[in-house]
């Protein structure tokens, strides 16, 4: 768990050489922010090797560099640690392209017509593929007023939640791989449109998802 959560404050510390812009939309507002896309929201599924793509320059990643090389050089091939670090750098995007039309936090909500908090990010999408960001068992596949069609897949430390969908393509207890098409994205539950709306928890508490998408994109870096 301890080099885990070392490799987790070195990939989110980090921004690869080559990020996307998209622009997000929300409460009326129109500003660009660094998100990041795939093509292939294909699995992950790397070692740590010598390079990594860092925009920060080498003196300043260099303690960091040394904490991952540590790592690495600390643990054989066999072991359960080795295993751990693998099993968390197989990670995927959960759509073949990202644009967030609504970010976490504060916003006007267009169903209510009142503030309210938002837990999570909305993607734009459109009756599509979705994917597993992480591996993980499938602890809830169900349907409710607010989030619609759901599937919520749950990690030992992560869970992620994938709201408003027009289709499953899982049940309760199934095991997924990161990548793996887990449903189809649509407009059920309280919803103005299509879009596939993502809640992430770490421990249990709600964290942003752009920390999740942005750790996608920095594994993705990881040759």
């Amino acid at each position: 768990m301890e080099i885990r959560n070392i490799l987790m404050m070195v990939l989110l510390s980090f921004m690869p050489s080559t990020t996307i812009k998209a622009q997000f939309n929300t409460v009326g507002r129109l500003y660009n922010q660094q998100v990041h896309k795939t093509k292939n929201p294909q699995e992950t599924n790397t070692s740590l090797v010598d390079n990594l793509m860092l925009k920060d320059s080498l003196n300043h990643a260099s303690s960091h560099l040394n904490m991952v090389e540590s790592c690495r050089d600390n643990v054989g091939p066999s072991s359960q640690t080795s295993g751990d670090i693998l099993q968390f750098l197989n990670m995927a995007f959960p759509l073949k392209n990202i644009q967030i039309n609504s970010e976490f936090g504060m916003r006007y909500y267009p169903v209510t017509h009142k503030y309210c908090m938002h837990n999570g990010v909305d993607l734009q999408a459109h009756y599509e593929p979705v994917f597993s960001m992480l591996p993980g068992k499938v602890v809830k596949s169900a349907h409710d007023k607010r989030s619609g069609r759901y599937i919520t897949i749950q990690t030992d430390t992560y869970t992620v939640s994938y709201c408003h969908l027009s289709s499953s393509k899982v049940t309760i207890g199934q095991y997924v791989k990161a990548g793996e098409i887990i449903g189809v994205s649509g407009n059920t539950g309280m919803s103005t449109g299509p879009h596939l709306h993502l809640t992430t928890k770490k421990d249990g508490k709600v964290i942003d998802p752009i920390i999740l998408l942005n750790c996608v994109n920095k594994v993705m870096y990881i040759k």
